[in-house]
């Protein structure tokens, strides 16, 4: 099978909209910021870096579409890829989200309600499926291969990383735009609120804190996936390879007596795919973010490596961004490795865990939901 390859990057997050400005901020000990008119949402979103020729549908798109219409220019810009008409099959779409088009239902039933069948908007309506950003992006860029819209709660990013990977060693597609976005509004804090699941990041400290609830931000993050040989031809900057991953499952996750094996499975399965022992694996990404999951994962990562690997929580500065995390922590993990190799020294990190990210050969990156599934995914960076 041909190796896979990220050859760009798109970032939308509290703490910049590069893998650089992400990475730098992180290591600058930064946190997500309480941001204008509701805390956890962005401030803006790059609209500009989408073409004025593409603009003309912007008006209508709802919140979670602008997000991955602008991270996806943002990630193709910095692949330096174009998709040409007559290959536009060979190139594929992979998104996941984690609560998709809550925010644009909670909105149309809304004025429903309010007003009456009368007022239904057909313009919402549109955007009223989580498959609509997909094919928002699809039309802008010409993208006529797989399309896919993975709904996986919190591991929706990261599952749909693995799955444009599949897309492409399967010979389905030779490049993939593929990641994960979640948009936050008033329907979603309150029902967190309501249901006593909302936190501050004072209250949120992965491994430090096992009370249920969250932190929530948003943001996006969108790779390009690309084959080996086919990147190498056109003489394309990589990040890094796709070295495998695992989806899983684990029923028991939120029970008082979860056993875990699910998570330790997802996480051997990824290393046995990938022909990689564990003592490959300098460090692990964790989905920590401040809850009785935190210790579920943490004791998985211990039986599967033991003392080693290092962990690392990039929640605890970015905040639950639910299924933007993985692909932000796989942004987040590519952009220290490269900082790391052009600075030959290991940046200061949060002292979340144990340590900084170092100079690893191979990155785990893992991401888990209260709904039971898990996804690990690991990452050969290229120094």
């Amino acid at each position: 099978m041909q190796p896979v390859v990220v050859t760009g990057i798109g970032v939308i997050s509290p703490l910049g909209c590069s893998a650089a400005e992400l990475t730098r901020n992180y290591a600058a000990f930064e946190r997500s910021p309480d941001a204008t008119p509701r805390p956890g949402e962005l401030s803006q979103i790059p609209l500009d870096v989408i073409p004025a020729d593409k603009r003309a549908r912007i008006g209508r798109l709802d919140r979670l579409c602008r997000m991955f219409l602008a991270t996806s220019y943002l990630a193709v810009e910095d692949a330096g890829l174009r998709v040409p008409a007559g290959d536009a099959e060979r190139v594929g779409l992979s998104f996941g989200t984690g609560f998709g088009c809550l925010l644009t239902n909670a909105e149309y039933h809304q004025k429903i309600v309010d007003n009456g069948p009368a007022a239904a908007s057909p313009r919402l309506f549109a955007y009223t499926v989580s498959s609509a950003a997909a094919g928002e992006v699809s039309i802008a860029f010409g993208i006529k291969g797989p399309n896919v819209t993975t709904l996986m709660g919190f591991a929706a990013g990261l599952g749909a990383i693995g799955y444009g990977f599949d897309l492409i060693q399967l010979g389905k597609a030779d490049v993939v735009l593929a990641g994960g976005a979640d948009a936050i509004g008033p329907a979603l804090m309150e029902g967190l609120r309501d249901m006593g699941l909302l936190k501050v990041a004072e209250q949120a400290r992965p491994f430090e804190d096992s009370v249920a609830g969250v932190c929530p931000s948003e943001g996006a993050g969108v790779l390009v996936l690309e084959r080996a040989d086919r990147a190498a031809q056109r003489g394309a900057r990589v990040w890094g390879r796709i070295a495998g991953y695992a989806a899983g499952f684990e029923p028991t996750l939120t029970h008082p007596a979860c056993e875990a094996t699910g998570v330790v499975a997802t996480m051997q399965r990824a290393l046995t795919l990938s022909g990689h022992p564990p003592d490959a694996v300098g460090l692990v990404l964790s989905s920590a973010h401040g809850t009785p999951i935190d210790a579920i994962e943490r004791a998985a990562i211990t039986q599967v490596f033991g003392a080693q690997p290092r962990v690392l929580a990039p929640k605890a500065a970015l905040g639950e961004t639910f299924g933007a995390s993985g692909a932000l922590a796989l942004a987040l993990a590519a952009g220290h490795a490269r900082r790391v190799g052009a600075t030959h020294a290991s940046p200061s990190l949060h002292p979340v865990a144990e340590g900084g990210l170092g100079r690893a050969s191979l990155i785990m990156v893992n991401s888990l939901c209260y709904s039971g599934n898990v996804v690990s995914l690991l990452f050969h960076p290229e120094r």
